[in-house]
């Protein structure tokens, strides 16, 4: 059957609100998206998700996404809750000195009556999620093999349309050999104004806040490149949700958000070198236990995380990173690859963590399976702790660095109820030269390895070669640690 239906949409903003409204729709740099429009469905996304709220109005406990086991609610996608890949076309009109933009490619532009009109078709299904931007753009092109890459900026602010683009290229170069070919013909990045502060990955077409990329300032060479990393995060969504997208149940955002993470972070690896990759995993650990500390619902182990944006984000990263670093990157991308394979453009029912964690675990071999329990099933939190370190010169020029170091594990329930657990996996421990820069950026490993250490306090001697700095257990901060700051100490050379 098919059915034609027609709106319109009438906003007018009166007098001053508490909070800013209307942002979406200005006068040079509109962004709406189809939150905009009618969907025919009940959004659960609108309901109170606080419990004491829930309570006032005689309502039962908040249940922010189905079971993992609901077998319903695998017809509906992460995305959309009444439709699953559309055909989409969009004829936009705008302000004559205004160029309006939305997924698809371009097929005529024209004036008419004063406005200036674009028709834009998708020739291939896309999820049911798309955006419309107008403003009076300056465009920057350049191609990736056969791709088009455009750059839609303000043209006051240029500084770092080139380094977008150069990230483009990375991230495409990357995800396209690890995981599978991209799916259109062109990439665009589009600007929006500094009314809020995020990016969003549509179908080939990626708005993106002025605030968090185009007036960046990243003249600091050991500030984050946070430019670079959120357009690999946004682009990585080109798979992770728009090539396969996860049923509406617990852990559907770690089927996008985490892996969107994992795979800016394998870029940013490999552009900047792994000691540069603490001040960003050190971050990311900070806010999750930020975040758990105010959870107010139940915290989730990461597969059945309920859009816990603490949970999704910042600790899918520091558990992705961790994972590729101990069964290995080329496994943990093989494992992405052969879900990708079964899941690709998948109709319902869709895909859930079980399936991708049911991979990782085929490729990661006997030894690592109580650590990806550990890391996706569990809550687990460590305490490791450099006590002290001490080093001694010896005869031919070595130092020998004895470190006391502290580790213990724990699983946690919802409500923050701890439970001891015994280490059963090795640490990595590692002593450093001086950094040149004074901030870890360019510090120079003398020993770095992964150890068994016993649970408690114990000792541990290494020899090194040059005169050591700085040692420390779990040194940049992979796992999940209670106290992210004492993982490391300086050494007194004795």
């Amino acid at each position: 059957a098919s059915l034609s239906f027609a709106f319109r949409e009438h906003l007018a903003y009166t007098g001053f609100a508490n909070e800013p409204v209307g942002e979406g729709l200005v006068h040079n740099g509109s962004f709406l998206n189809s939150e905009s429009l009618p969907h025919f469905c009940y959004d659960e996304g609108r309901q109170l998700t606080d419990n004491n709220d829930r309570r006032k109005y005689g309502l039962g406990p908040a249940q922010r996404l189905p079971k993992r086991d609901d077998v319903a609610a695998h017809a509906n996608n992460l995305i959309s809750c009444d439709a699953d890949w559309v055909h989409f076309a969009a004829t936009l009109s705008t302000d004559p000195d205004q160029i309006a933009l939305a997924p698809g490619y371009l097929q005529k532009t024209w004036t008419e009556g004063g406005r200036r009109y674009f028709q834009y078709v998708q020739d291939t299904p896309i999820l049911d999620f798309f955006s419309f931007q107008s403003a009076r753009y300056a465009v920057a092109r350049d191609h990736w093999h056969d791709v088009a890459l455009e750059i839609y900026y303000d043209p006051q602010h240029p500084y770092n349309v080139q380094r977008m683009l150069a990230a483009a290229k990375h991230a495409l170069d990357y995800y396209t050999v690890n995981f599978g070919p991209y799916q259109f013909r062109q990439l665009r990045i589009l600007e929006f104004p500094d009314y809020a502060a995020f990016a969003q990955s549509f179908a080939n077409t990626i708005p993106f806040s002025e605030s968090i990329g185009f007036i960046a300032d990243l003249r600091k060479a050991s500030d984050i490149d946070y430019v670079t990393y959120v357009t690999a995060h946004e682009i990585g969504h080109q798979w992770w949700a728009h090539q396969v997208i996860g049923a509406h149940v617990q852990g559907v955002t770690m089927l996008d958000e985490s892996l969107a993470q994992y795979s800016a972070l394998m870029v940013m690896k490999h552009l900047y070198g792994t000691t540069r990759m603490r001040k960003f995993l050190k971050y990311e650990l900070d806010h999750y236990l930020e975040g758990r500390a105010g959870e107010r619902v139940e915290e989730e182990p990461l597969a059945l995380v309920e859009n816990q944006p603490y949970i999704h984000y910042r600790k899918g990263s520091v558990i992705f990173y961790a994972l590729q670093d101990y069964i290995g990157e080329d496994k943990v991308n093989a494992a992405l690859r052969e879900w990708l394979s079964k899941t690709r453009f998948q109709q319902p029912p869709y895909t859930d963590t079980r399936d991708l964690i049911a991979d990782i675990r085929a490729e990661a071999g006997p030894e690592y399976q109580n650590l990806i329990t550990d890391f996706f099933d569990k809550i687990t939190l460590f305490d490791n702790r450099m006590v002290g370190v001490t080093a001694k010169k010896l005869a031919d020029g070595k130092y020998a660095v004895t470190m006391h170091v502290h580790a213990a594990k724990v699983y946690a329930d919802g409500k923050g109820k701890e439970t001891p657990a015994k280490i059963d996996i090795p640490i990595k421990v590692g002593v450093f030269a001086k950094a040149t820069d004074g901030e870890e950026q360019d510090e120079k490993p003398l020993y770095l390895a992964k150890m068994p250490v016993a649970d408690g306090d114990s000792t541990i001697t290494v020899t090194v070669d040059g005169q050591p700095y700085e040692a420390g257990i779990d040194p940049f901060n992979e796992l999940v640690d209670r106290v992210s700051g004492d993982n490391r100490a300086p050494v007194k050379v004795e």
